[in-house]
């Protein structure tokens, strides 16, 4: 018998059992926050020019401190992110969502640090493979984690870039 491989997010996700139980603590949703950054390695990215909403999945690597991710230096999302200095992602799934928002800088990857190269050469869009890709760098400012209902009124999990909890 073939077993089926275990994704990394089936092997985190939460079942609608677990999105109708008691509402985790503060500090247990910011421990689960921090794992799901550290073990995930997608999120969906939105960016806007005026009226003009975008959002594209893109790979991450999680630092501790920023969320670190490629993009091409001509697409439309590193224009409205350009423009605009912030950005919201959304890593989870419907039943464990977490947002995290806050202002983005750009790192040319020629110019870039040992430890942004070396984050960089963990995500499929490296730069040093790929011309004309640039890094792109979100530091959160507000985290919202909930599963279900019961979470909803106490999501802020991070306010002003601390941690709450």
């Amino acid at each position: 018998a073939v077993t089926p491989a275990v994704t990394p997010a089936a092997a985190t996700a939460v079942t609608p059992a677990a999105a109708t139980a008691p509402p985790r603590s503060a500090g247990q949703r910011r421990t689960d926050v921090q794992h799901m950054l550290s073990t995930q390695r997608q999120l969906w990215l939105a960016s806007a020019a005026g009226d003009q909403a975008h959002l594209i999945p893109l790979a991450f690597a999680w630092d501790g401190t920023t969320i670190t991710m490629v993009t091409r230096r001509t697409s439309r999302t590193a224009r409205n992110l350009r423009a605009s200095g912030y950005a919201r992602a959304a890593v989870g799934s419907p039943v464990d969502v977490v947002i995290i928002e806050g202002p983005v800088s750009f790192s040319e990857p020629a110019e870039a640090a040992a430890q942004t190269r070396a984050i960089f050469a963990t995500l499929p869009l490296n730069p040093e493979r790929v011309p004309g890709a640039i890094g792109v760098h979100l530091t959160p400012r507000r985290i919202l984690a909930w599963r279900g209902l019961a979470e909803i009124a106490d999501r802020t999990v991070m306010a002003d870039g601390t941690w709450l909890g």
